[in-house]
């Protein structure tokens, strides 16, 4: 098996990094994506960190290098929890840049070799790859391959973090230069571990320090819908995001767009299956007492989510469809309404 000890002293410039657990059917999903890209590419490490996986994720590593593709695996005697093995991977990470995809995702084809073109051209503080959805437990992973090329340019990172919004917390989509975050300055990552937000820290404190960001559109990574859960989302998108927006990104315009954002976007759809029993994934919470709790001197707030939580069936499914005409309006505009 490959370790560090085998590993090329020469840097690689960009780290893929996989944190997983007990996912190994998935994961073959994903290293299918990616073998061909990565067999002979030098450039890339491949990192993955298996948090005590029970299931048949260290065979299927196994297997994979002995089909020759370059894996460093780190193995934890035990489950260390997500938070702390997202900061292993960061900290692990020898490349210039570090791309952490989630075990469950998809990489398209044609990827690496286009996220590779922009790196090597330029110089980024973060990559935003804007995502496709993907459904269903089996994928045929080499059937979705990236478009023609279409990336912006953006020396200011709030127009950035506008079209971003809930997505700067997603792991898969954010490629970070971590030579930047380390010569930025930032907090103990650590003292995030337990917020299930850890990946915000390198995130926001590159969005912090911002100087220039690429935008990619051109489908280079899919996530599946609906295969989250098990966490209190009112809580964590809540209560946690606002406290990490604020204590990680400091500035008041940056700061707002992710609290708006969070209201406007996402928790008007995520309340509404919430009350129709589509969300079962998700702990049981009490909605309004938690958001009220953090948003209640937010207008947006008791336009967007209150209607939601308060109105019966019929009346809420309305109140939704004009909520998404608002924010389909915003966002051909460029959703300037977060910043006010």
């Amino acid at each position: 098996m490959r370790t560090e000890d085998a590993i090329s002293k020469q840097r690689p410039l960009l780290t893929l990094a996989i944190p997983t657990y007990n996912r190994a059917c998935f994961l073959r999903q994903l290293l299918d994506s990616l073998s061909e890209q990565l067999r002979a590419e030098a450039r890339v490490e491949l990192l993955i960190s298996d948090n005590a996986s029970t299931d048949g994720t260290m065979s299927l590593v196994e297997e994979e290098i002995r089909r020759g593709i370059p894996i460093t695996y780190l193995r934890n005697e035990t489950n260390i929890g997500p938070d702390a093995n997202f900061l292993q991977c960061y900290e692990r990470a020898r490349g210039k840049y570090i791309w952490m995809v989630g075990d469950d995702d998809i990489v398209a084809q044609g990827a690496i070799e286009r996220v590779l073109s922009y790196l090597s051209k330029d110089e980024y503080d973060l990559i935003y790859l804007d995502p496709f959805g993907i459904r269903g437990l089996e994928v045929e992973p080499k059937a979705y391959a990236a478009t023609a090329p279409r990336a912006t340019v953006f020396s200011d990172a709030r127009p950035l973090l506008r079209k971003m919004n809930l997505n700067s917390t997603l792991i898969s989509v954010n490629i970070v230069n971590k030579d930047r975050v380390e010569a930025a300055g930032h907090g103990s990552f650590s003292t995030l571990i337990g917020s299930y937000l850890i990946q915000v820290g390198w995130i926001y404190t590159a969005l912090r320090n911002h100087r220039k960001s690429l935008l990619v559109e051109e489908g280079l990574v899919g996530y599946r819908i609906d295969n989250t859960g098990g966490y209190a989302a009112c809580e964590l998108f809540g209560t946690t995001l606002s406290r990490l927006a604020s204590e990680w990104l400091r500035e008041p315009d940056l700061i707002r767009m992710v609290v708006n954002g969070s209201i406007q976007r996402f928790f008007p759809t995520y309340l509404s299956q919430a009350k129709r029993g589509e969300r079962q994934n998700f702990q049981q919470e009490d909605a309004h007492l938690i958001l009220s709790r953090a948003f209640r001197r937010n207008m947006r707030y008791w336009i967007f989510n209150y209607p939601l939580i308060a109105l019966p069936g019929r009346l809420g499914w309305c109140w939704l469809q004009c909520v998404k005409v608002v924010n389909r309006i915003d966002r051909a505009c460029g959703y300037p309404s977060l910043s006010w």
